[in-house]
C-alpha cells in the first residue's frame, strides 16, 4: 500500500488531456479517419437501418395491415369478356349490291368498317337499349354485396347492411363497358366490369344480342323500304304498259294488222326518233326519281355508291381514317389530350363537309330529276305536236308501229323493274347479319380489383419507406451517445473505456455470466443474487476485458506520481449503470493487486451493498454522524471485507437524515477520505445522478477527479455537456467518461468485437488440441 501524505491528495488538476490514456485496439479500429469523415456513408445508412430495424418492420407491417383494412369494405369489381367477329356483307350474293341502297359498295376498307362497328357498340343508344332490356326483365330489387365485411356478416348471420340496388348495378355496369379490336383481325373484344360476376357476363351477352338485333333490324328495314318503292314503280309501269297495249289494239282494230317497219317519210323518221328519245327520257326520269328518293330517305352513311360524288367518298375515307387514329390514341390517351381534341375537331369538320356534300348531292339529284321530268314533258309535247302535224299521208301503219314500239319499251322497263323488285324482296327476306359471337361472356372467378395482395405489398412498401424516413430522421436528430468515440468528439473529454452490454456475444447469444462460481478467497456465492457482477473467473469474457481496459486507462489518466487516488463515479441521470460500473471497476482494480475500497455515496437509493453481497447495517451515514472515530477506529470498523480479495466496501449505512446537510456537517467526510487514502490504493465513491442532486458535486470536491458514466442510447449530449460544465465550474477535474451498455448489434456494429472472438476461438482451439495430445 502506498504511504502518501493526504496533503498531496487534495491537489486540484485541470481536465485530463485526451492523449494521457492509450486507446484500445477496438476503439482505434472503430474511430473514423479524420481525413475521410464521409468514407463510410453507405455503412452509416446500413447501420441506421439495422439500428431501427424493429421500427421499420413494424411500420411495414402496419402499412400492410392498413392497406388490407382499407380494402375490407371495397366492392370487388369483376370483368367479363366476349369476342365478336365483324364480317362484311357479300354484295354479290343474289346481286343484292344493286338493290341495297345502304350497301357500302366497296367504299369502306375492312379496318374502317370494324372501327365503325366498334363505335356503334359503344354508342349511347345501344347501351340505353341494353339497360332498358335488362330492367324490363324479371330481376330482384337488390343483390348481396360481395365485399369482405358483408360476406363475413352473412357467414356469421349478422346484419347484412346495405345491399346493392339492381338499377344502380345496371347503370354502373353500363358506364364500364369497353370495346377494343384484337390486333389486325376482324375480332372485337367487349369487356363489362360489374360488382357482380354473373351480372357482368349477363350484361356482355345482352349487349351483343341487342347489337345483333339492331343490325338485323336496320338492314331489314332498309331492304323493305327499297322493295316497297320498287313494287310501286312496277305497278305504275305495268299500268302504262297495259294502256299502251289497249291503244295498240284500238289502232289496229284488233285484227292484227301488220304494218311496215320502214318509212321514207321525213316526218315519220323524225317521229320515230322522237319516240326513241321519249322512251329514253322516261327511263332517265325514272332513274333520276329513284336516285332522288333514295338520297332523301337513306341514312347519312348509307348512300349507294352509284349516286355518291367523288368528294363524298373522299370525306368518308378521311372520316374512317380519323376514327381509326382516334381509336389508336384512346385509350391510352384521354379525350382532353391535345392530339385527341385536334382529331375530334378534324372529324367534326369532315362530318360538316359530308353533310354539305350530301345536301348538294340531294339537291343535284332533285334538279336532275326535275330536268329529266321537264325533258320528258317537252318530249311528250313535241311528240304530240309532231304527231298532230304529221301529214295526212301518215297512215295507220305508222301509228301502229309507234304504239308497238311504245308497248315494247314499257314491257322492257316493266321486266327490269320487276326483276329488281324480286331481288329486293329476297334481300328483305334474308335475315343476314355481319355479327358473329365467337366467345360468350362467362362469369369470372376472381375480381380484377381490389387486388388485396398487391395492395398489401404496396402498403408494406409504403410503410417501409415511412419507417425508413422515421429511422433516418430520428437517427440524424438523435441527441444521445450511441457508439464509442462520440463522447470524446462532442465533450472533448477522454473516453476511458467502453463497457458492452451483458448480452453481447459474437452471434447475439447471451453470455453465461450468471452462475455460481468460486472466488480466489475460497468464498462461494451465487451471482444470480448480484446480477450486476461480471463473469470474472472466465479466461475470456468481453465484459471483464472491457473493465480491465477501463481500469488501466483510469490508472494512467494524467497522474505521473504514484499515490492513492480518490474518484467519484457518477452519471448525468438515473438508470445509466453507474453502480454496476463502480462494482465492476472495484473488482477489476482489486484483481490488479491493488487495495480498493468502494463507498456507497448514494445515500438516497443505496444499491452497492446488494451487488457485493454486504450487509447495510453500518456505513457512511453512521460515520458522518460521528458514531465512530475515523482517526482511532480500526479499518475493519470502517470498512467491510467483500468476497472479492483486496476489495473492501463502506455501505450507505442507516438513518434518515437530510443527505445534503449530512454531507456538509463538519469535516467527517474529509477525515474519512484522508484515512482511506492512507490505507488503500484506489477509493471509488458511488454517487447519485448529479444533474438534479448536489451529492456528487459535494463529494467530487473532496476527490481527485470524476468518472462520468454515460449509457449508450440513453444519455443525451446536452445532459452530458451540462454535467461537464458543472464540474468545470466547480473546478473539479473530469478524469474521463465511460460508455456503458454498448450493444454493437443494436447499433449496427456487429463486427466491432469480431477480432476478439476470433482470437478467443483460436486460443480455445489451440488449448483443445494441446489437451488432445
Amino acid at each position: 500500500m502506498n504511504q502518501i501524505s493526504p496533503l498531496y491528495r487534495r491537489e486540484q488538476v485541470s481536465r485530463v488531456p485526451l492523449r494521457t490514456a492509450p486507446e484500445s485496439e477496438e476503439q482505434q479500429a472503430f474511430r473514423p479517419s479524420r481525413s475521410q469523415p464521409h468514407a463510410n456513408l453507405l455503412m452509416d445508412y446500413v447501420r441506421t437501418i439495422s439500428r431501427w430495424r424493429v421500427a421499420i418492420l413494424c411500420c411495414a407491417v402496419v402499412g400492410g395491415l392498413l392497406s388490407l383494412l382499407f380494402n375490407l369494405d371495397v366492392l370487388p369489381l369483376y370483368q367479363a369478356r366476349t369476342s365478336l367477329d365483324i364480317q362484311s356483307i357479300n354484295g354479290d350474293f343474289l346481286n343484292m349490291r344493286n338493290v341495297a341502297p345502304t350497301g357500302d359498295g366497296g367504299a369502306f376498307s375492312n379496318e374502317s368498317y370494324v372501327q365503325t362497328q366498334i363505335k356503334l357498340l359503344q354508342s349511347t343508344t345501344l347501351l340505353d337499349r341494353t339497360v332498358d332490356h335488362l330492367k324490363a326483365e324479371p330481376h330482384p330489387a337488390s343483390l348481396d354485396r360481395q365485399d369482405l365485411i358483408s360476406t363475413l356478416k352473412r357467414s356469421l348471420h349478422l346484419s347484412h347492411g346495405q345491399d346493392l340496388a339492381f338499377n344502380d348495378l345496371v347503370d354502373d355496369t353500363a358506364k364500364r363497358v369497353k370495346v377494343k379490336p384484337l390486333g389486325i383481325t376482324r375480332l372485337v373484344e367487349v369487356t363489362c366490369d360489374s360488382w357482380d360476376a354473373r351480372f357482368a357476363a349477363r350484361f356482355c351477352n345482352t349487349l351483343t344480342e341487342q347489337f345483333r338485333e339492331v343490325d338485323l333490324e336496320t338492314r331489314g328495314t332498309e331492304a323493305q323500304k327499297t322493295s316497297e318503292w320498287l313494287t310501286r314503280q312496277v305497278a305504275d309501269v305495268r299500268q302504262k304498259a297495259e294502256e299502251s297495249q289497249r291503244k295498240l289494239e284500238a289502232a289496229t282494230g284488233g285484227d292484227g294488222l301488220a304494218l311496215s317497219q320502214s318509212s321514207n317519210s321525213i316526218g315519220e323518221d323524225r317521229l320515230r326518233q322522237l319516240q326513241g328519245e321519249l322512251v329514253r327520257a322516261q327511263a332517265e326520269r325514272m332513274q333520276r326519281e329513284s336516285q332522288s328518293r333514295i338520297a332523301q330517305t337513306s341514312a347519312a352513311d348509307a348512300l349507294p355508291a352509284s349516286i355518291e360524288s367523288a368528294s363524298y367518298r373522299d370525306y368518308k375515307q378521311k372520316l374512317a381514317d380519323l376514327n381509326a387514329r382516334v381509336a389508336e390514341l384512346v385509350p391510352p390517351l384521354t379525350e382532353d389530350n391535345p392530339k385527341v381534341m385536334h382529331l375530334r375537331s378534324e372529324i367534326r369538320e369532315i362530318e360538316r363537309g359530308m353533310t354539305q356534300e350530301r345536301s348538294s348531292t340531294t339537291d343535284r339529284m332533285r334538279n336532275e330529276f326535275e330536268s329529266a321530268r321537264r325533258h320528258e314533258d317537252l318530249l311528250n309535247a313535241a311528240y304530240a305536236t309532231l304527231q298532230s302535224s304529221v301529214s295526212s299521208e301518215m297512215s295507220k301503219a305508222a301509228r301502229v308501229n309507234l304504239l308497238r314500239r311504245e308497248v315494247e319499251s314499257e314491257q322492257t322497263l316493266y321486266q327490269t323493274l320487276l326483276q329488281r323488285a324480286k331481288e329486293a324482296g329476297f334481300a328483305s327476306a334474308m335475315q343476314a347479319t355481319t355479327i358473329r359471337v365467337v366467345d360468350r361472356g362467362i362469369p369470372p372467378r376472381l375480381p380484377i380489383s381490389p387486388r388485396r395482395g398487391v395492395a398489401g405489398g404496396v402498403g408494406v412498401v409504403l410503410g417501409s419507406f415511412c419507417g425508413l424516413g422515421f429511422a433516418f430522421f430520428r437517427d440524424r436528430h438523435a441527441n444521445v451517445f450511441r457508439v464509442p468515440g462520440e463522447a470524446e468528439r462532442h465533450l472533448h473529454v477522454h473516453e476511458l473505456g467502453v463497457i458492452p452490454s451483458a448480452n453481447t456475444s459474437r452471434r447475439g447469444q447471451i453470455l453465461p455470466v450468471l452462475r455460481t462460481r468460486s472466488l480466489a478467497s475460497g468464498a462461494v456465492f451465487d451471482s444470480s443474487s448480484a446480477p450486476a457482477l461480471t463473469c470474472w473467473n472466465e479466461n475470456f469474457s468481453i465484459v471483464a476485458e472491457a473493465y480491465r481496459n477501463t481500469t488501466h486507462s483510469i490508472l494512467l489518466a494524467g497522474v505521473a506520481r504514484r499515490r492513492s487516488r480518490v474518484y467519484v463515479v457518477t452519471s448525468p441521470n438515473a438508470g445509466e449503470g453507474k453502480t454496476t460500473v463502480t462494482t465492476n471497476l472495484g473488482i477489476a482494480l482489486s484483481k490488479s493487486k491493488l487495495r480498493v475500497v468502494v463507498i456507497d455515496g448514494d445515500l438516497r437509493k443505496p444499491g452497492l451493498h446488494k451487488n457485493l453481497l454486504v450487509e447495510n447495517n453500518f456505513g457512511l451515514r453512521n460515520i458522518l454522524r460521528d458514531e465512530v472515530s475515523v482517526a482511532t477506529a480500526s479499518l475493519s470498523e470502517l470498512c467491510k471485507q467483500t468476497v472479492v480479495p483486496n476489495l473492501f466496501m463502506i455501505p450507505s449505512g442507516t438513518g434518515r437524515e437530510e443527505v445534503v446537510e449530512l454531507l456538509h456537517s463538519g469535516s467527517a467526510i474529509t477525515r474519512l477520505l484522508d484515512r482511506l487514502a492512507l490505507e488503500f490504493d484506489v477509493v471509488l465513491i458511488d454517487t447519485p445522478p448529479m444533474l438534479h442532486m448536489a451529492d456528487a458535486r459535494i463529494l467530487a470536491a473532496q476527490s481527485d477527479g470524476v468518472l462520468l458514466v454515460l449509457r449508450a442510447g440513453l444519455t443525451s449530449r446536452d445532459q452530458a455537456s451540462s454535467a461537464c460544465d458543472l464540474f468545470e465550474n466547480d473546478q473539479v477535474p473530469l478524469v474521463g467518461t465511460i460508455l456503458n451498455d454498448f450493444n454493437p448489434v443494436r447499433e449496427g456494429r456487429s463486427e466491432y468485437y469480431q477480432s476478439y472472438y476470433r482470437y478467443k476461438e483460436e486460443i480455445e482451439a489451440a488449448e483443445a488440441a494441446g489437451v488432445g495430445l
